[in-house]
């Protein structure tokens, strides 16, 4: 599966809160837990009970995520991801 952003994507954001809801399916952007100071666009494909949030990217075969290095908190979740503005999507006609 091709990737929905490819890199050096320009996307538009919503900071997120601890009230804010987020949803499986949904495009965020997290903290890495091994390296808090890199950012990442990944999707959730799962949060559990006790808040943890399993994160995949969109190219399992070379996208690195949580099933490398685990579930992110709440508290790692810095903002949902609206839409990309860059690149343009294809034009069909």
């Amino acid at each position: 599966m091709a990737p929905r952003l490819p890199s050096g994507a320009l996307v538009v954001v919503r900071p997120v809160d601890r009230t804010t809801p987020l949803r499986v399916g949904e495009m965020v952007v997290a903290r890495r837990p091994d390296r808090p100071q890199l950012e990442i666009i990944k999707r959730i494909q799962a949060i559990d009970g006790s808040g943890a949030i399993f994160l995949v990217g969109d190219n399992p075969s070379s996208s690195t995520d949580s099933r490398e290095f685990g579930p992110v908190s709440r508290e790692q979740i810095v903002a949902r991801v609206l839409w990309r503005y860059w690149p343009l999507p294809p034009v069909r006609l």
